[in-house]
């Protein structure tokens, strides 16, 4: 009889906890306007889309940035309530695929207990996520476990963060809902692998932390970069020759971002041993609790920026200890600038040539498979070798022409990276327009990653400029940031 008592008491302190969660769950209407980068003067058709949330204290509403980025108008249905209220995003990082927004009408969260966020969970631990999957209007729930956490690329911002992995089924619609474990937020779901029967993923406790206290101050700063590559050791020679002691211990340094936190402080040649106390293995993995190993940019995107944290590492056979103030993120250190969300193409036309700064999103332009189909010469940067250096911190390409007769014979040339201006190398895109703009030769000169030449009568390719941006419904010749 006690047992049966134990039992029937669990089974309704379970209900009472579905339904605590069941009231705070939302359901999010987002219609979206995407920009053209391969026409960066106009945009995608609109489209409408779902996705999935949960009220959380201050009478907002966390949910994934996938799911209000580029948003022209959101709604939300409370669960329970078939009214839908305009909501507005308060807060968005599309590093970390995570927005707060919130509806205006009070009313709206009347009767509603916000969410609490839990901690980080351990593998193996039974964990539902909740949301509103296409296939249906009512919420629905997935049952999965845990089966590693560890950092892993976010497919919204090409970032790798902290991520837990389960094998619960998350399907579209299901983005931006909550995992739960007992009654408390353990994630937020955010993606899945495709080509696997439930592998989904949702962004951990600490990040949707680290985002939280970020916007402490109503200003969203990022998440923090070094600014340095790194080559794994794990051959005993490699170790002898660089003085390391311990088998298969430390990375060594091999490229520096210029102007990074860590050019301050690190040279190439030298071996990281630990990072803001923490050993690393010589697969640049650390410790980030008792039995679980993730990559050591952990240890670094952890942190906010601002704030310091040492390294151990050994430089000529000397160790030493050496302290990085993590003062830039990722975006700010790259020559070709990972996904960019919610503002419009940068663009600058002269003569009927269009200009671009190299992006993910314009490469993305080429297709889905456009690591298969771009030019060499645009994907490499952004795959292989993406630090500013002190030559170059973005890269400007000629997209295509716009033909008129200034631009006569150059119809054919595209695609192709600008080095240099009237002889002079190019540093950033706001200096090439700057170098285009106050030039005072009466010729332009142009020369390509190619070798390409391209000469342009100044005064004329100013002269028509107004009759190519009317022939081709062109509103402005430029968008610079």
């Amino acid at each position: 009889m006690k047992l049966w008592m134990f039992l029937l008491a669990l089974f309704f302190t379970a209900v009472g906890l579905a339904a605590d969660i069941d009231q705070a769950m939302v359901k999010i209407y987002a219609n979206s306007v995407a920009y053209n980068y391969y026409i960066p003067w106009s945009t995608d058709a609109p489209r409408e889309s779902s996705g999935s949330g949960c009220v959380v204290e201050g009478n907002m509403i966390l949910t994934n940035a996938h799911v209000v980025s580029n948003e022209t108008y959101l709604q939300v249905r409370k669960e329970g309530d078939p009214r839908k209220y305009q909501a507005f995003v308060v807060a968005v990082s599309h590093d970390a695929d995570l927005a707060l927004i919130t509806v205006n009408d009070e009313s709206f969260f009347q009767g509603i207990d916000p969410l609490e966020l839990g901690e980080l969970p351990h593998p193996r631990e039974q964990v539902t996520v909740y949301g509103y999957p296409m296939g249906g209007d009512a919420l629905s729930t997935t049952q999965g476990v845990i089966s590693r956490i560890e950092s892993y690329r976010y497919v919204h911002s090409g970032l790798s963060l902290l991520t837990v992995q389960l094998d619960a089924a998350i399907n579209p619609g299901n983005s931006g809902g909550p995992a739960v474990i007992g009654n408390k937020i353990i994630g937020v779901a955010m993606q899945t692998i495709t080509q696997a029967d439930n592998i989904g993923y949702v962004i951990p406790v600490p990040v949707i932390r680290h985002f939280f206290e970020d916007m402490e101050d109503g200003d969203y700063d990022g998440f923090p970069s070094a600014g340095f590559s790194y080559q794994t050791i794990r051959n005993e020679t490699f170790s002898e020759r660089f003085g390391i002691e311990e088998e298969q211990a430390g990375v060594i340094v091999t490229r520096l971002a210029c102007g990074s936190p860590a050019a301050e402080a690190l040279e190439p040649g030298d071996v990281v041993v630990k990072i803001d106390g923490r050993s690393i293995a010589g697969d640049g993995t650390v410790e980030f609790r008792s039995g679980s190993r993730t990559r050591l940019d952990y240890m670094v995107n952890r942190r906010q920026i601002g704030e310091t944290i040492p390294l151990e590492i050994i430089r000529d056979g000397i160790s030493k200890t050496v302290e990085i103030t993590l003062s830039a993120t990722f975006h700010d250190l790259t020559i070709v600038s990972y996904k960019i969300y919610d503002t419009p193409p940068e663009y600058f036309i002269f003569g009927g040539a269009v200009f671009m700064p190299l992006t993910l999103n314009y490469l993305e332009s080429w297709g889905s498979d456009w690591r298969l189909h771009t030019i060499d010469y645009l994907s490499y940067p952004l795959l292989f070798d993406n630090w500013h250096t002190e030559e170059r911190e973005e890269i400007v390409v000629l997209t295509f022409m716009l033909a008129a007769e200034v631009n006569t014979g150059y119809e054919n040339i595209s695609y192709e990276i600008i080095e240099t201006v009237d002889g002079a190398p190019i540093r950033s895109f706001s200096q090439f327009v700057e170098m285009v703009d106050g030039g005072t030769d009466p010729f332009l000169e142009l020369t390509t990653n190619l070798g390409n030449i391209i000469i342009l009568d100044r005064e004329k390719a100013i002269a028509v400029n107004d009759e190519i941006m009317s022939r081709y419904s062109i509103p402005v010749d430029r968008i610079i940031f």
